[in-house]
Order: structure tokens, then C-alpha cells, then sequence
């Protein structure tokens, strides 16, 4: 389920950092619209230079005032660079040092195969899941793979 009432997050964390509304309004390229089930965040659009700032934002309000996993969907996110994928690694590292996991959904196969060769599959805290967000929340299971690519129900 998405909320598409506004680009805002859900958090007063998050609607307060000034920075992030900024980047919320300004980036044509890419919307962030928060989830409520699970709770998370749902990417739309191009992940590059011109968008890995809000990216960046987004992801580290979560990991600062989140609780507990972080789910992001990315099934329609057209295009992701490297820079993008290394943003996610990065926020899955820190999640992971709360006992806490970042799950990426809709991860498109280009990325995989990035996260693959570059070994940042096994960034802990990291799980990719296959199938978008809202199938896994609507069904209640979802296919996912662990950090050493070990295929879970």
C-alpha cells in the first residue's frame, strides 16, 4: 500500500529536515513517496548525478528516525548508477549496526548484477528481495535472497 497523499515522509523526523523538503520539491527526476506497508520508502524515476543528493536525504532520514527494517521499493525506478546502488550499501551498513536491515524490492537487473560484481551483495544489513513491495505486503511473503544469495520463502 502507498501513500500518495504527499511527497512528505510519514515521520515529523522527516518532514522537519528542511534539506529534505528541498530536495523533495526540486528533483524532477525522481519522487520518493513513502510506504505504509511495510513501512519505507518507494523510489520513482532516475537514480544519478542529479538525483543521488535526495537519494541520499531520504535514505539517511530513515536510517536516523526509522524503526526497525527498512523497506525500499525500487520496481519503478528507471534507472540506477553506481553511485545510486553504492548510497544503498552504505545506508544498509549502518542499519545493520542497530540489528536492523535495509530489504530492496523490484531491484532492477542491471543493479543486481553491479551489486554482484562489485561483491556489495555481501554488505551486511543488505537483503534483496524479488517482487515489488506491495506484493510482498499484500500476500504476506515475499522471495527474498540473504547476503550470501541464499533464496529465502
Amino acid at each position: 500500500m502507498t501513500d500518495r497523499r504527499s511527497l512528505r515522509p510519514l515521520s515529523g523526523a522527516l518532514a522537519a529536515s528542511p534539506t529534505l523538503e528541498r530536495l523533495l520539491r526540486d528533483d524532477p527526476l525522481l519522487h520518493v513517496i513513502p510506504t505504509i506497508c511495510p513501512s519505507g520508502l518507494r523510489f520513482e524515476g532516475e537514480i544519478d548525478l542529479c538525483s543521488r543528493d535526495l537519494l541520499a536525504a531520504a535514505l539517511n532520514e530513515e536510517v536516523q528516525f526509522g524503526i526497525g527494517d527498512l523497506h525500499v521499493d525500487l520496481t519503478s525506478v528507471t534507472f540506477i548508477d553506481v553511485a545510486g546502488i553504492r548510497i544503498m550499501t552504505t545506508a544498509a551498513r549502518r542499519l545493520s549496526r542497530d540489528g536492523r536491515r535495509l530489504l530492496l524490492h523490484g531491484m532492477p537487473p542491471c543493479a543486481r548484477k553491479v551489486l554482484q560484481l562489485l561483491r556489495w551483495e555481501t554488505t551486511p544489513g543488505l537483503m534483496l528481495c524479488i517482487g515489488a513491495l506491495q506484493r510482498a505486503c499484500s500476500t504476506g511473503s515475499s522471495r527474498m535472497t540473504d547476503r550470501n544469495g541464499t533464496r529465502r520463502l
